[in-house]
């Protein structure tokens, strides 16, 4: 009995330190698996020879200005650039980023993703900040009245358990990539940190979009 304890110890031990290569591994070579965003949170065609992904948090400032520069690359470039956006709350400084991301999937859902994020990230200065004990923030309401969407669908499909199920998957994914900032972005699998990185790496699109032209 106690040589088979011994075993399946060892092979317990072998597993976490199996396991942990492999994190390791996949943020250093930025692996590990990449879901498709859905296509509400996606924008450019499938085939774009530049390919980004941004892990974004509706409460960060940072990633209100990422948004911006996004959006002039996306008329910049056009369907050379395909940009797919996925949630990534810091919900420990942020604690109402979790709720913000979902009402903008269950926006998307009605159509109006990039109009209800827009809203968010206009807004952050409003309802970031908004301490939990005080109740959900108004703005989030607000928002969805602006732009015309079913308020009720949208608290029904927030607490869905398959909207909370997307929202985790991607916060495991960009944990697994070794994500600890926002915005973080993999343009073509290169990581990028904040606008800067990102603008550095647009750079190089032009000559990315020249290679993919050729015969």
């Amino acid at each position: 009995m106690d040589q088979k304890k011994a075993r399946l110890a060892a092979l317990a031990g072998l597993i976490i330190f199996s396991s942990t290569i492999a994190v390791l591994l996949a943020r250093q070579f930025n692996l590990g698996p990449v879901r498709p965003a859905p296509d509400f949170r996606t924008f450019g065609p499938a085939d774009a020879p530049v390919q980004i992904y941004e892990y974004t948090d509706f409460a960060c400032p940072a990633c209100r200005h990422a948004a911006g520069k996004l959006d002039e690359m996306i008329k910049v470039f056009g369907p050379g650039l395909r940009v797919s956006f996925k949630h990534y709350p810091l919900l420990n400084i942020h604690p109402w980023s979790l709720h913000a991301a979902a009402y903008a999937d269950c926006a998307g859902a009605q159509g109006k993703f990039k109009e209800y994020a827009a809203l968010l990230f206009e807004g952050q200065e409003n309802w970031g900040p908004a301490k939990a004990e005080g109740g959900e923030p108004k703005e989030f309401a607000e928002y969805a009245r602006k732009l015309g969407l079913d308020w009720p669908q949208m608290l029904a499909c927030s607490n869905d358990p398959e909207t909370l199920k997307t929202l985790k998957l991607d916060i495991a994914e960009a944990d697994l990539k070794g994500v600890n900032a926002t915005p973080t972005f993999f343009v073509n699998g290169a990581r990028a940190v904040g606008s800067g990185q990102l603008l550095d790496q647009a750079q190089k699109f032009d000559n990315l979009l020249r290679k993919a032209a050729k015969p």
